[in-house]
């Protein structure tokens, strides 16, 4: 008798759970389309201006400094927990990883 994935084990419930934040599925639409690592920062002002729809020069430089935070705090560390994506804290600088890819496939999919 074949035994059932558990939910913490389970591909479709752990993608969820990645991109279950809005944050998050900025960070890992920004990493697919530039294809490449960005500095923190560099990703936080992508996410501000995803998240307003404005460019960022628009969003107050508060707003943007309360979404770096939050990506270093709370949502880098999520995708690295997930193996999504990588981070080198010296260097300030975040990594797209081979998960990415299908990530965005689902985003793809339900979005």
């Amino acid at each position: 008798m074949e035994s059932q994935p558990t939910a913490a084990s389970n591909p479709v419930t752990d993608a969820f759970g990645l991109l279950g934040h809005r944050y998050r599925r900025h960070v890992v639409r920004t990493l697919d389309d530039h294809g490449c690592e960005l500095t923190l920062a560099d990703l936080a002002d992508e996410a501000a201006r995803r998240e307003h729809g404005t460019p960022v020069s628009e969003i107050a430089s508060e707003t943007v400094s309360e979404l770096y935070l939050a990506l270093y705090h709370t949502h880098v560390p999520k995708l690295v927990d997930g193996d999504a994506v990588r981070y080198d804290q010296e260097a300030d600088i975040v990594a797209p990883r081979d998960r990415v890819e299908s990530l965005v496939q689902v985003l793809d999919v339900v979005g």
